[in-house]
């Protein structure tokens, strides 16, 4: 197993409140790594660790190391567009742009001086299951799609830059069934590209389409394996009080 990221001794404060407790952690590559654990237990925090997302919130400190292909994320040399762009990340609520379909997927592309836009549009959209869908109305305000037709479209825009590491912060979080299912089948088809972190409550999810999963407790990372040993034979009883619905 080759790891494509890993925290060493991770740790990180909101002022005074600590978040995240010498996290240490490897996803690994070209795999689906699910981050599970009650609200509140520093899953989200982790992974906005991993594209520097966190740069964006006041009054934080961290400490400790994320390596990025052997490479310090939070070194002084790194450039923190280029991460963002090899690290996408997709969020909990879809937030497609008030624009076109296209120029949603064109948008970044552009800005970073990309050509053959057309073939990226379309190419992002049939590797995110959507083009199918889109192509006869790519005109057509985004905002006018459903809401997991909207994810997906925030999924095709993350794609639309050639991330090597895409993060889901709870993608599924405020989609019906249906499309919940849309999501899972596109992530397990992505996973020949692409290294994925998961962010999810939905525990029938992390077993359903995860390779690995970290149980995440009051900011700690509690235990972390392959999903099938996690959910059937976890070494610790939290994991197991948690997984069970003992609590959380």
């Amino acid at each position: 197993m080759t790891s494509k990221i890993i925290s060493n001794n991770l740790n990180l404060w909101y002022g005074q409140k600590q978040a995240l407790k010498d996290i240490n952690l490897e996803i690994p590559e070209r795999e689906i790594t699910a981050l599970i654990g009650p609200s509140g237990c520093g899953k989200s925090t982790f992974i906005r660790c991993l594209n520097r997302m966190n740069d964006l919130v006041a009054n934080i400190r961290i400490s400790g190391q994320v390596l990025y292909d052997d490479i310090d994320i939070y070194g002084k040399d790194v450039d923190v567009v280029d991460l963002r762009k090899r690290i996408g990340m997709v969020f909990q609520k879809p937030n497609p742009f008030p624009m076109s379909i296209y120029d949603n997927i064109a948008y970044g592309p552009r800005i970073h001086g990309l050509k053959n836009i057309d073939k990226i549009v379309e190419r992002s959209l049939i590797d995110a299951a959507l083009w199918e869908e889109v192509s006869e109305r790519l005109d057509q305000p985004a905002m006018g799609l459903s809401g997991g037709q909207q994810q997906r479209l925030c999924i095709a825009r993350t794609l639309a830059m050639k991330p090597d590491v895409i993060l889901f912060d709870e993608p599924c979080s405020a989609l019906d069934p249906i499309s919940t299912g849309k999501i899972e089948s596109l992530m397990e088809t992505l996973k020949d590209n692409y290294t994925q972190v998961i962010v999810t409550h939905n525990m029938q999810q992390a077993a359903r389409i995860s390779d690995c999963t970290a149980f995440f407790l009051l900011g700690e990372l509690i235990e972390v394996g392959e999903t099938k040993r996690i959910f059937e034979m976890p070494k610790m009883k939290s994991t197991e009080d948690y997984i069970t619905g003992r609590f959380g």
